[in-house]
């Protein structure tokens, strides 16, 4: 389906992402325990604010080319920042990603919002959002689980998250179920798709990323190849 106007919108996600994941990182930084990357963050704080401000510029750039924004996805991404804002920042003593069971759903939501939903309920392409989100839904949880498989080590048990509750093998079930109801639901929305190798390979590369996950994988495995994966993805969309 062509949409008016998808470069701004691709634009408008990509730097929107990036400033809210370093404004995360930035954050995060003055936690008493910090990754390597974290770390990183912590040395170079001048230029993390800088990235942040030119990435802010951008996504602000981006979204004023787009024109047109009506309430509901007005009301979209307000919902979106607030939850990209306080799933660090805490509100009294918790922030949202230490609520029990709502971690993995709340990175979901956001991306899915703000990927999908955004730019087809902008463009008022109604019927096909409900359907092309859920599908993305269960993809981005699918792939955010080793995230949480990696994070069991800190992760206070009152979260409640997946691997918490099913362990580390019914987790990856889970993901590559999700994951096979992705490509399901995808080459039922678009046939075409079922002739594109290299949707094929990015869902294929996911499989394996979790099959071969455990909690001692650090940022490079997760960070580096699962989010790097993602992009195959986007990629086979336009091929």
């Amino acid at each position: 389906m062509q949409i008016e106007n998808e470069l701004f919108y691709g634009a408008f996600a990509f730097f929107s992402t990036f400033a809210v994941y370093n404004g995360q990182r930035f954050f995060k930084a003055n936690n008493a325990y910090k990754s390597p990357w974290l770390e990183w963050v912590e040395r170079n704080k001048k230029w993390v604010i800088l990235l942040i401000a030119v990435a802010v510029l951008g996504a602000l750039l981006s979204f004023l080319k787009i024109q047109k924004l009506g309430v509901s996805t007005f009301v979209l991404l307000l919902v979106s920042g607030f939850i990209s804002t306080f799933y660090v920042l805490k509100i009294g003593k918790k922030n949202m990603r230490e609520l029990p069971l709502i971690k993995i759903h709340l990175i979901a939501f956001t991306w899915v919002a703000v990927l999908i939903v955004f730019p087809l309920l902008n463009e008022e392409i109604l019927l096909a959002t409900l359907y092309i989100a859920l599908a993305h839904y269960a993809y981005v949880v699918a792939v955010t689980i080793p995230f949480d498989i990696r994070d069991l080590i800190y992760d206070a048990p009152s979260q409640k998250t997946i691997p918490q509750l099913l362990g580390i093998k019914g987790s990856k079930v889970l993901a590559i179920a999700l994951l096979l109801l992705f490509f399901s639901s995808m080459t039922n929305l678009r046939p075409e798709l079922l002739l594109n190798p290299l949707f094929y390979i990015a869902v294929a590369t996911q499989i394996v990323l979790v099959l071969f996950m455990n909690k001692n994988r650090g940022d490079f495995y997760c960070a580096g190849l699962i989010d790097g994966a993602i992009a195959l993805l986007g990629v086979s969309y336009f091929c």
